[in-house]
């Protein structure tokens, strides 16, 4: 132990020197970050794509698309589907329409299973291969979807994805057989126009079980939007090395992240793979931030597509998902990926470092002296985590408003307060005791996220491992022997991994996550990282990062827009969009309603008297949400529900039939259950469920259909079904005088009935 003790424990060079030295460590890491953290290079399209032609073509497919909402079952959702079918046939292609109805179950997070069956209509169409055994070949999936929400803000979304994928279509048919081009893929190309996928992704689980042409898949892309950044690989399922090749070559521009994945599965609204990961073949899934206007032509896409498509049209494609790897960005090499085992390998070398590190420097009389200094780091932790904290509200806020200043000041401050409290524990325990207590709470955090969170594991692991490296391979023998030159560049080489790897996993937790509220993860991310920079103290630099951190705060501050940020609920009165049109069956009466919200004159017209929302108990019960509401004129035209109840019977246990029919031939009509759990159900004789739950239903696409219901439940309790057509638009002729512009599908109608079974 002495021996090890003789080594210096900070990098051996003095003076001016070794003020440099350690500047120059700090600027490479800085730089190391910044090319982690810059926007990639877009390649220059090729030239189907750069030319004018195809931006016009692109920007056409947006406006026809976008002109109304597509939801499922809707009539904008037929017109773009008969839309698609046009342009496909004009190119010269046979697109099918797979009509499908799927069923699918999920479990809530608080209990209860929600069942969906929906009625899609999907557009698929294959582009033949040039190989001359292209149709017993794996083929390569295109897919995107074409429907839309409901409301009229969200028509545009979707249609990006959809007009590239045309354009797509049209340039791999250009290089088809009947073509003859160098450049045809060999493999077949099918493409799938999905429906249904802003419902639960029913388009694509319908191609997966239904289709035949899911036998035949051998690689699947998938595209979507609705994600904050530049068109991104933000998910992979079933890809090893062949399945990511692909995009590593022909689009290494489109950085990911395997943990971006696990980020964005905290949202439920962020894009998904979903069943396509059924599918016998890797899975990828790109995504990027819509556009805002619908003259923004998706190029970037269109070209993404087409480079892709080539990829792995040309590659030996074989059947059947690959062992898991994990991938990341590089600056300056890349995309890079491993298999997903290695992190565990990783580690246990970081385990055995750690604690041969640790018996080197204190034997069996350090510890005390050890327990100081990862106690200590752990109290440091726990301020800056508290620090953070009082300022949640501003941060969630921030997050909300797109506001990065607030943040990033507080991101510095912690940084400074936390590098602050490891020169003060240097001082107490020294040096290798305040490094080593700071790595051990990354491999603490390691362990688990190995089992737990594989995809985010190589973010701890890689940087760890170096870090851990550089401190053992500097207080060996070797180390010690070493000059000031070679000692920098072992330390500067323990901290790369960290800075290349770390910002931008913080940057894109912070922008998946912060719209949505949740800034905790970003900020608990952000404690490893403040520990991996504990290696910095074995320069004695002190002054250079006081400087440096004060730079940075400096930066922060002279960011555009102010600190303070307003709340996250605007203060400008809500869209009319969000008006509904509440049609009764059991008081026979229809009513207005708002969420709660801020009026304007207009508004507050349309609900006299009232000076609050409050609770609406007589049709909603006691325990509904505060809303606006007030009485509204009763449209006969908007048909009740037509539900009858054909048996009641109560024996071993409650059997209650009934049948339900649309005679609005609503597009979505839902079904809840209140005052029982239900034991069985059935729709139509087929099961829908068989174990014990609370139970709710959403139906799409039925039309006028007649759909009998079987529910069983315990012999002694009663319940309500409550039933409830949604159609989007509202009676506009029975608004009141002065109504701003109201769109054909702007706001919302409901009309609704209650079975009581006793």
């Amino acid at each position: 132990m002495d021996a090890a003790r003789a080594f210096a424990p900070a990098i051996n060079v003095t003076g001016s020197v070794h003020a440099l030295g350690g500047a120059a460590v700090l600027a490479l890491l800085a730089v190391l970050a910044w090319l982690a953290l810059a926007p990639p290079a877009v390649p220059a399209p090729g030239a189907s794509i750069a030319s004018t032609a195809w931006d016009g073509r692109a920007i056409e497919h947006q406006r026809v698309l976008a002109a109304s909402p597509r939801s499922i079952a809707g009539s904008g959702n037929a017109r773009a589907r008969a839309y698609l079918v046009t342009q496909l046939r004009a190119m010269g292609l046979a697109p099918v329409v797979q009509r499908a109805t799927v069923r699918k179950s999920v479990t809530r997070f608080f209990g209860g299973i929600h069942h969906t069956i929906g009625v899609v209509h999907n557009v698929v169409v294959t582009i033949p291969g040039v190989a001359p055994d292209a149709a017993r070949r794996p083929a390569v999936l295109l897919a995107t979807h074409y429907d839309s929400g409901a409301a009229p803000r969200d028509a545009l979304p979707g249609a990006a994805t959809a007009s590239a994928l045309l354009e797509t279509a049209r340039a791999l048919r250009a290089a088809s057989p009947a073509n003859a081009l160098a450049n045809a893929p060999a493999n077949d190309i099918v493409l799938l126009f999905a429906d249904g996928e802003r419902v639960g992704a029913l388009g694509t689980q319908a191609f997966v079980e239904q289709h035949p042409l899911a036998a035949r898949i051998g690689m699947a892309l998938k595209f979507d939007g609705a994600v904050d950044g530049p068109l991104r690989m933000l998910e992979a399922s079933g890809a090893g090395a062949a399945g990511l090749a692909g995009w590593m070559r022909a689009a290494p521009e489109l950085r990911g992240a395997s943990a971006n994945a696990t980020l964005a599965w905290l949202l439920g609204d962020a894009p998904h793979i979903g069943p396509l990961t059924r599918l016998d073949a890797p899975v990828l899934l790109f995504a990027a931030g819509e556009p805002r206007a619908t003259g923004a032509a998706p190029r970037q896409l269109g070209d993404a597509m087409l480079r892709l498509a080539h990829a792995y049209g040309a590659a030996p494609l074989a059947h059947g998902r690959q062992a898991a790897h994990v991938y990341f960005f590089v600056p300056i090499v890349g995309p890079v990926h491993h298999a997903a085992w290695l992190v565990w390998a990783l580690a246990i070398l970081s385990c055995l470092m750690l604690a041969g590190a640790w018996r080197r420097q204190f034997g069996q009389d350090g510890v005390p002296e050890a327990a100081q200094g990862a106690f200590g780091v752990c109290f440091l932790l726990l301020v800056v985590r508290v620090g953070t904290w009082s300022w949640g509200h501003e941060l969630a806020a921030a997050g909300v408003a797109g506001d990065q200043r607030l943040p990033l000041t507080v991101a510095v401050v912690t940084a400074g307060v936390f590098m602050g409290g490891l020169y003060l524990l240097r001082r107490s325990v020294g040096t290798a005791a305040t490094v080593l207590g700071a790595l051990a709470w990354p491999l603490l955090l390691l362990i688990p996220a190995a089992v737990f969170l594989p995809s985010i594991a190589p973010l701890l692991a890689w940087p760890l491992v170096a870090a851990l490296g550089a401190f053992t391979l500097l207080h060996t023998r070797w180390g010690a022997r070493q000059g000031g030159t070679v000692r920098l560049l072992v330390l500067l080489a323990g901290l790369a991994p960290a800075a290349c790897l770390l910002p931008p996993a913080l940057r894109d937790a912070w922008r998946l996550l912060a719209p949505g509220r949740m800034y905790a993860p970003p900020m608990l991310m952000a404690l490893p990282v403040l520990c991996y920079a504990s290696p910095l103290l074995m320069l004695r630099i002190g002054p250079a990062v006081a400087g440096a951190l004060a730079l940075m705060l400096a930066a922060c501050l002279a960011l555009p827009g102010g600190v303070a940020v307003q709340e996250a609920r605007s203060a400008e009165p809500a869209s009319i969009e969000q008006l509904v049109y509440y049609k009764d069956m059991n008081t026979w009466r229809a009513y207005w309603l708002l969420p709660q919200q801020r009026l304007d004159d207009w508004r507050r017209n349309l609900f006299p008297g009232r000076a609050r929302p409050t609770v609406f108990v007589e049709v909603f019960g006691l325990r509904s949400a505060s809303q606006w509401y007030a009485v509204a004129p009763r449209d006969d035209a908007i048909a009740f529900p037509e539900c009858f109840i054909l048996r009641n019977r109560v024996g071993k246990v409650r059997l209650a039939r009934f049948t339900v029919r649309s005679a609005n031939r609503a597009p979505h009509i839902a079904l809840s259950m209140h005052g029982a759990r239900a034991l069985r159900s059935r729709v139509d004789g087929v099961t829908l469920s068989d174990k014990e739950s609370t139970w709710s239903l959403s139906l799409y696409g039925m039309e006028d259909r007649l759909l009998q219901f079987e529910i069983e439940s315990a012999p002694k309790e009663i319940f309500a079904i409550t039933v409830q057509e949604h159609m989007p638009g509202l009676p506009r002729h029975l608004l009141p005088a002065g109504a701003p512009g109201v769109a054909p599908q702007l706001g919302r109608t409901v009309s609704t009935d209650i079975l009581r079974f006793y």
